[in-house]
């Protein structure tokens, strides 16, 4: 969706150390864990911390612990709507933790379900959309980030107030070193 700052383009060239932060309800116990495995088989150097609804101030400080010890830092936040929810949206604690984050360090946001995360978080820098929180896309989040797989796509809906149906983000392989998943890395 977009990259202002380069940093998806910086992890897709290089291995390097990161946090990742995950979120996601009660019935996603697995969030974030297929990044965490991939980020970390690709050569990667992985924190992780996992966050819930109902998280409070000691997890967040536990997740703040996280992101202090990583010069880069991933969010990958499971929102997926919920009969009777009465919100598709990031708690407001995790939205500025976030957006904290995002103006100290590099730190790309990855959405694994509901795309307007971007209107809680507007100063966000780097900004993916995999669609969903099944394993499928958020194996393919990690693949995008280790530069296994091409950075490309076009939103079918419109983000307000800046992004309409077509914007979207492409970040060319042929300017990046090939990078292929290592012989000894299975992917699940």
């Amino acid at each position: 969706m977009r990259d202002t700052s380069g940093i998806v383009a910086r992890l897709r060239a290089n291995r390097s150390r990161m946090a990742i932060i995950a979120y996601g309800d009660e019935l996603n116990s697995y969030v974030g864990q297929r990044m965490l495995e991939l980020m970390r088989a690709g050569g990667d150097t992985v924190g992780f911390f996992r966050l819930w609804p109902m998280s409070g101030t000691a997890s967040y400080d536990s997740a703040r612990v996280v992101i202090g010890r990583a010069p880069t830092v991933i969010f990958a936040m499971n929102v997926r709507p919920i009969a009777a929810k009465g919100s598709i949206a990031l708690p407001d604690s995790l939205a500025r933790l976030i957006t904290v984050t995002d103006s100290a360090k590099p730190t790309v946001l990855v959405s694994l379900g509901s795309p307007y995360l971007l209107n809680q978080t507007p100063t966000v820098k780097s900004y993916l959309i995999a669609w969903s929180g099944v394993r499928p896309a958020e194996r393919a989040a990690a693949r995008v980030l280790l530069g296994w797989s091409p950075v490309r796509g076009k939103l079918p809906i419109r983000i307000p107030p800046a992004y309409p149906i077509g914007a979207g983000l492409t970040v060319s392989d042929s300017t990046l070193p090939p990078v292929k998943p290592p012989a000894h890395v299975i992917i699940p």
